[in-house]
């Protein structure tokens, strides 16, 4: 039978960490780790036009590099609790970022397309590791009363990762080549993998698996997770339900994810830990991070379409009026670490929904004829709302998992939180395509010009989407208030 779930103890609270420990050291060790496996979801995207022309790749044929990555990274994270314990935190850490520092060398001296996305495909098997893993033991080595503090160090390294990936990546590949994209993790990744055995423990709390390899689950985790995943990357290309693939992909994704969650539940010794969520505080914690997700990615890929195709921005203006918001999430997150230790955490997020969900419904205002300005102020207020929201969102609900349990609750959080955002892209990009379409319906097409009728869509797009993240306020009635003893 199964071990019940419990959540952290009072003694646990109270619970002050190895004194031996140095939590800096620590925290730079991880930030080091985390920052690169992130840095690399964006580093690439500047390099993909020459990559493209140097192994001359069609279009469908280069976007491979981006989805194997991404699907390599979600199947990862619900398995990084089972693996901590399989192989010990420090071993486990430890080899990710070999993995990734090795993969990221051989796809730096791929010689061509096959061999260079069967690289990245390891290279993202390491990074899916890293920050699930990092985010568990900053958790672990911060006392609990300074948890909103842990995560806002860490939420600056998530932020400084994507900010400073596409600019390092445009001088390197203008300057020396796209191989040297690659070959940049490789220093940083051999002084984090030193640091890691130098600073990093083993917790005392984890043991070994037991019982046989759940290998049923771990076939059903990479077919449901990888077919529900491509599907969300590429629905828009081939045309979502039109396409045969893609309804097959979901078909089959929805169908292994059920089997899985089943199975899971009711095998003895699970790959993945699905008794976590018998934590109230967890479940309303998930539900919010897929809807930060969801605001956050699907936000950031639908205002880029907009100053693309309605103001005709090149990428450089695109990049100038993005990245004030990116500015004010790293400038509030120390503030919303200090309020999340000091203050109910859902004081915080409630106000950082608010600041959010406004901001998002000033976009819905802008015109062909808005001005820089017009879209500066509601890229601040979106920005500090997810800072606001998203430091004591990921301290509570990962915070209040039992120690042992952290690591698999850490991973389900972050995938649930990717899953949130590759749906909300999808969503937003088939109701795009809807609006337009309605807009420009055969009433009105003589009447609205094809740019006025985008506009209009646009529009809508914004106000259905803060309408969607203020539903936010209702798991948050659900999380647990953590009282000073």
């Amino acid at each position: 039978m199964k071990e019940k779930f419990s959540p952290v103890s009072s003694q646990e609270k109270l619970s002050i960490p190895n004194p031996h420990i140095n939590k800096w050291l620590v925290t730079a060790t991880l930030l080091l780790g985390s920052i690169i496996a992130v840095m690399d979801t964006t580093i690439v995207n500047i390099a993909i036009p020459q990559i493209q022309t140097d192994l001359g790749a069609s279009i469908d044929e280069i976007s491979s590099l981006a989805t194997f990555y991404i699907i390599s990274n979600v199947i990862v994270m619900p398995l990084t609790g089972y693996l901590n314990a399989f192989w010990g935190r420090k071993k486990f850490y430890a080899g990710a970022i070999i993995l990734f520092t090795v993969c990221s060398l051989l796809c730096g001296l791929a010689w061509n397309l096959p061999t260079l996305v069967f690289f990245r495909i390891l290279q993202g098997l390491g990074a899916g590791a890293l920050l699930p893993t990092a985010q568990a033991i900053l958790l672990e080595t911060f006392p609990q009363e300074q948890h909103g503090k842990a995560m806002s160090i860490l939420g600056l390294g998530v932020l400084l990762g994507p900010t400073i990936g596409p600019v390092l990546g445009g001088y390197l590949t203008s300057t020396v080549g796209w191989r040297a994209i690659f070959a940049i993790n490789v220093p940083i990744g051999i002084i984090a993998a030193v640091m890691v055995f130098l600073f990093i423990h083993n917790p005392p709390y984890l043991n070994k698996p037991q019982g046989k390899f759940d290998w049923v689950g771990l076939i059903a985790l990479i077919i449901g997770l990888s077919s529900l995943q491509y599907a969300l990357e590429n629905g828009q290309r081939q045309n979502w339900l039109e396409s045969k693939l893609i309804v097959s992909l979901l078909l089959v994704g929805v169908v292994a994810i059920t089997c899985l969650v089943w199975w899971e539940l009711v095998i003895r010794y699970p790959i993945i830990d699905l008794t976590v969520f018998g934590n109230r505080t967890f479940i309303a914690g998930n539900i919010l991070g897929t809807l930060t997700g969801f605001m956050l990615f699907a936000i950031l890929f639908i205002t880029p379409l907009f100053l693309s195709q309605i103001l005709h921005y090149n990428s450089l203006q695109t990049g100038m009026v993005l990245m004030p918001g990116t500015l004010a999430t790293t400038l509030v997150m120390p503030i919303a670490g200090l309020l999340a230790d000091r203050l109910d955490p859902r004081i915080p997020i409630a106000i950082g929904i608010a600041i959010c969900s406004g901001g998002t419904w000033q976009l819905s205002d802008l015109t062909p004829q808005s001005s820089y300005w017009d879209i500066f102020w509601p890229q601040i207020w979106r920005g500090l709302g997810l800072g606001l929201v998203f430091v004591p969102m990921s301290s509570t609900t990962v915070g209040n998992v039992n120690k042992a349990k952290r690591a698999s609750a850490s991973g389900l959080f972050n995938l649930l939180h990717q899953l949130g955002g590759s749906v909300g892209i999808a969503g937003l990009t088939i109701m795009l395509q809807y609006l337009q379409a309605f807009h420009l319906s055969p009433i009105d097409q003589n009447v609205k010009p094809q740019a006025l009728a985008a506009t209009l869509a646009y529009s809508d797009m914004f106000r259905y989407s803060t309408l969607i993240f203020l539903v936010s306020y209702l798991p948050l009635l659900f999380l647990r208030v953590r009282r000073k003893a």
